[in-house]
């Protein structure tokens, strides 16, 4: 009996000791763990196509559009009325192809995107078949809330039976950002919220507001973070000023330090 009644004990001083909240919770990774502050995944530079002639004098670049090469090259459509497009868009830091998020337009000459609808889109990565005639190609970069860039190429005439096969450099310097906290070394990035400001503005509304660690895109330029974390009765503020957020299109990651309230 007395063998049974220290074994039951045993195993329930045991069970105490396993209880959630017996051991101080970590608050996250260890500060070992917590990704070094820098620029890492740069994209390797895209390759310009060195057969690539200059556009006609005649054609006008506006915007965000820096530069732009294209030929002409015998190719049907499907649809043998149509004409066929196909760009690369390469963005002027690295330069790096950023053809995936990049749509084109069709715009009739001297119509107001702002007031009027353009006649076809697509993706530039794509060749798309587009009507015959004389247009303006809007091209609209787009990476998330932030990252957006417009640019045009005017007075591109496009003939049945030819692909306009055009190479643009498109202005439009960028970064993802991964912030990290910590606490007295702890790591927070688990629930730390943060909001995006305009540096050295006093507006009343961020630009933007985001969890800890996700990866976001933000144009190059500098900004201001308030960072805060409320979890398990643990409350705490911090600020980063003056990130400087560069335009290669890399990951830049930064770790603020916060105060307990």
């Amino acid at each position: 009996m007395r063998e049974f009644t220290l074994r039951a004990l045993s195993i329930a001083l045991l069970a105490v000791a396993l209880l959630p909240g017996c051991s101080k919770k970590p608050l996250g990774l260890p500060a070992s763990e917590i990704p070094p502050d820098g620029v890492s995944g740069v994209p390797q530079p895209a390759v310009p196509d060195p057969d690539m002639p200059p556009v006609d004098p005649a054609t006008v670049i506006a915007g965000a559009v820096k530069e732009v090469k294209s030929k002409f090259l015998d190719k049907e459509a499907d649809d043998k009325t149509q004409s066929l497009l196909h760009i690369k868009v390469l963005a002027l830091d690295g330069p790096v192809d950023i053809s995936d998020n990049t749509r084109w337009e069709i715009w009739k000459p001297g119509f107001d995107p702002e007031e009027q609808k353009p006649e076809v889109g697509g993706w530039a990565s794509a060749e798309s078949a587009v009507p015959p005639g004389t247009w303006d190609v809007r091209l609209h970069y787009e990476d998330g809330p932030l990252v957006k860039v417009d640019g045009w190429i005017r007075n591109i005439t496009f003939t049945a039976g030819k692909l306009w096969k055009a190479e643009v450099i498109l202005a439009a310097p960028m970064q993802y950002v991964r912030i990290f906290g910590k606490i007295k070394g702890d790591d927070v990035a688990d629930n730390m919220h943060i909001d995006l400001f305009k540096a050295g503005s006093d507006q009343q509304q961020p630009l933007m507001s985001f969890w800890s660690t996700q990866k976001q895109s933000l144009p190059a330029g500098s900004y201001d973070l308030v960072l805060s974390y409320d979890k398990d009765n643990l409350k705490a503020k911090g600020t980063l000023k003056g990130l400087a957020v560069g335009g290669n299109h890399g990951i830049l990651k930064t770790t603020g330090t916060l105060i307990k309230e």
